[in-house]
C-alpha cells in the first residue's frame, strides 16, 4: 500500500545508513539513484546520503503523488524538475542542472504526473 492510497502523506523520512539513522524532509530529496543493493539519497543542499536499501523500498516509503520512477536507476521528485529535453536523449534536467534518463517505458507516467502536478500547457 502505497501513501496516495493511505491518505497520510508524510513529511519526514528515516533513513537507516551505515553511520546510524538520518533524519529529514521528504520535500529536500531531489532525486534517489540506485546502483545494485545501495540507494544514493540526492538533497537539494548538495549532500548525498547512502543507504543499504532497494529504490523499490525507497518509493514505497515515499508519496507516490510527489516521487516518479523515471526510468530503473533513477527516482525523482518532480518538483525539482525544470526541463525535458526530448531532442538529447529524452533527459531530465533537475533545478540543479543535473541531467536524468528517463527510459521509454516510463515517460507516460511520467507525463502522467506531471500533469497531475501541474498545468502542461
Amino acid at each position: 500500500m502505497t501513501y496516495s492510497e493511505n491518505k497520510i502523506i508524510p513529511k519526514r523520512i528515516a533513513l537507516r545508513t551505515q553511520r546510524g539513522v538520518n533524519i529529514f524532509d521528504i520535500n529536500n530529496i531531489m532525486y534517489c539513484s540506485s546502483e545494485g543493493r545501495y540507494t544514493f539519497i540526492h538533497l537539494n543542499d548538495g549532500k548525498q546520503i547512502v543507504t543499504a536499501k532497494l529504490l523499490k523500498s525507497i518509493q514505497m516509503a515515499l508519496p507516490d503523488a510527489l516521487f516518479c520512477r523515471i526510468h530503473k536507476s533513477y527516482l525523482v521528485n518532480i518538483n525539482y524538475v525544470k526541463e525535458f529535453n526530448i531532442l538529447n536523449n529524452k533527459t531530465l534536467i533537475l533545478n540543479n542542472n543535473e541531467e536524468l534518463k528517463v527510459s521509454c517505458r516510463k515517460q507516460p507516467e511520467f507525463f502522467e504526473k506531471l500533469n497531475a502536478s501541474m498545468s502542461l500547457v
